[in-house]
Order: C-alpha cells, then sequence, then structure tokens
C-alpha cells in the first residue's frame, strides 16, 4: 500500500553542490499531486561575497518521490553582478520525513539537497 504525503508546512533547507552551499527555509504547498511554494536562502562560495535569494517553485508528488523546479527567481542582496540560476530537483521522502535529493542548474552546476521540516 502507497503511503500518502502532506508536504504543506514550513522547512528547512541545505544544499552542497559544487563551488559552495545553500542555507534557508522553505514554504510548501501541497494540493493533492501538485507542490509549489518558496525558498529563501543565503548562497554561500568561497571567495565570494554571500547572496540571499528568493524563488518560486512548481512540482508534483507521486508516491515518496517529490520533483520541482524553480522559477521567479529574486537576488535579494548579493555583491555586484550577483545572478542565480535556478534549479530542477528530485528527491524522495525518506524514513525520517526528510526530503533527500539532487538538482541541477541551467549552466550544469550539481548539488545534493536536504528539506527538513519545522512546522
Amino acid at each position: 500500500m502507497k503511503q500518502s504525503y502532506d508536504l504543506t508546512g514550513f522547512w528547512r533547507f541545505h544544499e552542497e553542490f559544487d563551488h559552495g552551499e545553500d542555507f534557508g527555509e522553505a514554504r510548501l504547498f501541497q494540493s493533492g499531486k501538485q507542490l509549489s511554494g518558496h525558498i529563501v536562502f543565503k548562497e554561500v562560495i568561497p571567495d565570494e561575497s554571500p547572496m540571499f535569494i528568493r524563488v518560486t517553485i512548481k512540482g508534483k508528488v507521486e508516491g515518496a518521490q517529490v520533483i520541482f523546479s524553480e522559477s521567479s527567481v529574486v537576488v535579494l542582496s548579493g555583491g555586484e553582478n550577483a545572478s542565480y540560476e535556478p534549479e530542477e530537483r528530485s528527491g524522495l521522502i525518506n524514513a525520517m520525513g526528510q526530503i533527500v535529493g539532487s538538482g541541477e542548474d541551467t549552466q550544469g552546476v550539481n548539488g545534493v539537497f536536504v528539506l527538513e521540516r519545522i512546522l
């Protein structure tokens, strides 16, 4: 029997990627299999000014699999010429209720992420 999940809520977000790390929070909304929301995070790359970024996400939940893409990117603060490339992400809901997966941006930079429920 397939387990049903409700991902609506607040989540802590952490990603490690080829050149640095992201730390932040997500607000997810689930309606049936559809997933939406946003992630606000600090991106830290060694020898660069940190950036604060907000992305809107849209995706779907199929059993324990979660797939979403980022859009509506807003760089809230960062160094001069700061930019961020949106990602496509795919993950699985593990036994602890975390969403663990990987992503790749439009420039081919890969990362692994964890979303952990706060509320």
